[in-house]
Formats: structure tokens, C-alpha cells, sequence
């Protein structure tokens, strides 16, 4: 007799299970189809709220509302609280997490080796140059193979700030040759070490997390850093050279899970889109004007800034190139004839 109750109970909790699996997949059909339906969108950022970066997200997010009649908002979360960078890729890709604002160079590793094409040294002529490529049909096909890779990730956009710089503790350099010896940390991946090692320098593994320490007891003898991200860690306290050789300029891509994404309406994509696209004219502006801010406000901590040779240092890089040409030649072209 327990048998068969046993049974019976079992049977009727999976009947439960079925039926409330038809009615969870009905809610989220309903839900694409319902236009007046709200929908909160859950974004992991890197950065602090005040960034430059943040506030392009906060204006897309401004748009996005206005546009929608608060009906679809972006939900931010600042300062890698939802987590580390890989952390918040998997998050992403398993739709816990609607969407996040990540550099290419880390997506590479998830199913789009071309977005390494982003992590080449001295591959942009300027900011300018970058961002007309990401805008250009050729790069917006680039960002746009994201999704036909099988990352499950959908890019729709970037935002690009300024370069990536060099920055020293103690010594002036100017010049490949000055990097000889010293002790660089430098981003996780084996074509950053490349790029550390080609200059002539010692390529060093330090977390984030510990780089001002690193630098302050002398662990490392520099680092590099866009000259916003130089200003919000304070490094002019411990670091007093900084030169504007402009190594690498990447962009932050704006990321949904494929997950999120296949639940918007066609029409609600199209919004979705318009309100970030709005948005990137109000993010250059506001991180070129935050930058000469903080250059200024560099100077005035006494942080020595040089602009350098660049031909110099592109040509002591040139062994990258001569690692990755065939594989990404049809890209690197398509950036070279990029008019801006």
C-alpha cells in the first residue's frame, strides 16, 4: 500500500512539474508578445558609477526609459559586483545575468577569436580612428559575428575611450630602449606578455586588486592604464611618469545574453538599439572632456606626461605582427582603409 502511494504522490508531482514548465514557457512567450509588459534588464559594469563608461551606460539607460514610457529600464551594477570579468561572461552567456559592458580582448576568449584582432599594439592611429572603424559597416560586421560564433552573446554596439598608456614609478622613459629591465604588469593573456616582452621589458602578473601595492612597494616598476583609469586608482600618488604612447585602443563592448535578447520583441530590439546608439555621441563627449580634465589633473599632482615617439614603439612590435598577420590580415586591411 506505501508503494503504491509512493507512486501515486510521484506521479502526480511530476504531472505538477510538467504543467508548471508549460506555464512558465507560456508566461515568457506572453511576455515577448505583451507589449505593455515592464522589463528590468540586469547589467554588470566594471567600473565605478562616476566612470565615464558609466555614465554612457546611465544614458542609455535615461534613453531607453524615455523611450519605452519606463516600460523597459536598465538595471546598472557597478564596480564588478556581480562579479569578476569571467564571472560575469558566464553569467551573461546563461542569461542570470540580461547583459554587461566588457573589452574585446576578454570576449575573444569566448568563441570569437577575431575580436583579438582589438588587442594588436599600436593598431589605431588615434581614438578617432577606432571609433570610426567600430561605426564603419566593416567593424560593425565585426562586433556583429559575435553571435553567429555560437558565444551566446549578442553585441550591439561599443563604447570607445581613450587609449591604453604606459605608466612609471621611478623612471622617465621615452623610448623602447628605456623599458629594458624593468618589471611591467600587465593584462592576463599571452599576446599582452608579447607585447611587454617585445618592448624589452619583464612582463609581470599582478591582480588588479593588488596592482597600487605592487607598484608602491616596487614589485612591479609600471604599468598601463587609459588615462581614466590612471586618475579614478589614484596612481599619481606613487607613479610620476605617464607617456601617450597610445599601445592599445580597444573597444568596451555592450553586451546582451542571447537569452535576453530572443525574448525582445523585434520592435523592442529596434528601440533597444536606437536609445544606445543615441547614447554614444553623449559617451565621447563626456570621456574626451574627462580626459583633459584628468590630464590636468595629473600635471598637477606633478605626473610627468610625454608624448612619444609612436613609430618607434610600433616598429619594436612588430614580431606581433609577424605572429598573427595571416590570420587576421583580411581585418587589419579593412582598419588601415577605415576613412576618418
Amino acid at each position: 500500500m506505501r508503494k503504491v502511494l509512493l507512486a501515486t504522490a510521484m506521479g502526480c508531482a511530476a504531472a505538477l512539474l510538467i504543467v508548471g514548465c508549460f506555464f512558465r514557457n507560456t508566461h515568457r512567450t506572453n511576455e515577448k508578445e505583451d507589449s505593455s509588459a515592464t522589463l528590468v534588464l540586469k547589467f554588470a559594469l566594471q567600473n565605478g558609477e562616476d566612470h565615464p563608461l558609466c555614465q554612457g551606460m546611465q544614458k542609455f539607460g535615461e534613453l531607453l526609459k524615455e523611450k519605452t514610457d519606463g516600460r523597459i529600464t536598465l538595471e546598472l551594477h557597478y564596480s564588478a559586483s556581480l562579479g569578476s570579468q569571467t564571472t560575469t561572461v558566464q553569467g551573461v552567456q546563461s542569461g542570470t545575468i540580461d547583459g554587461a559592458m566588457l573589452k574585446a580582448g576578454i570576449i575573444s576568449n569566448y568563441g570569437c577569436s577575431q575580436l583579438k584582432v582589438f588587442t594588436f599594439p599600436y593598431l589605431f592611429d588615434s581614438v578617432a580612428h577606432a571609433r570610426a572603424f567600430e561605426k564603419s559597416s566593416d567593424g560593425k560586421a565585426l562586433l556583429d559575428s559575435l553571435q553567429s560564433s555560437g558565444s551566446r552573446l549578442v553585441c550591439i554596439g561599443a563604447y570607445q575611450e581613450g587609449a591604453r598608456n604606459y605608466f612609471f614609478t621611478e623612471k622617465n622613459v621615452q623610448s623602447p630602449e628605456d623599458m629594458k629591465g624593468l618589471l611591467i604588469r600587465c593584462q592576463e593573456g599571452a599576446i599582452y606578455r608579447d607585447i611587454v616582452e617585445a618592448l624589452g621589458a619583464n612582463a609581470q602578473s599582478v591582480a588588479f586588486s593588488e596592482l597600487y601595492s605592487a607598484l608602491q612597494s616596487g614589485v612591479v616598476d609600471g604599468a598601463e592604464q587609459p588615462i581614466s583609469g590612471f586618475a579614478a586608482n589614484n596612481y599619481s600618488q606613487i607613479c610620476k611618469y605617464y607617456i601617450l604612447d597610445q599601445h592599445e585602443i580597444s573597444p568596451n563592448l555592450i553586451l546582451f545574453s542571447e537569452a535576453t535578447w530572443n525574448q525582445l520583441s523585434e520592435d523592442d530590439k529596434k528601440v533597444v538599439q536606437e536609445a544606445f546608439d543615441q547614447s554614444v555621441d553623449f559617451f565621447e563627449q563626456i570621456s574626451d572632456k574627462k580626459d583633459e580634465e584628468y590630464l590636468k589633473e595629473m600635471k598637477r599632482a606633478g605626473v610627468i606626461i610625454s608624448k612619444v615617439d609612436r613609430e618607434q614603439w610600433q616598429a619594436a612590435c612588430d614580431s606581433i605582427y609577424d605572429t598573427y598577420r595571416k590570420e587576421f590580415s583580411s581585418i587589419i586591411n579593412q582598419i588601415k582603409d577605415t576613412k576618418y
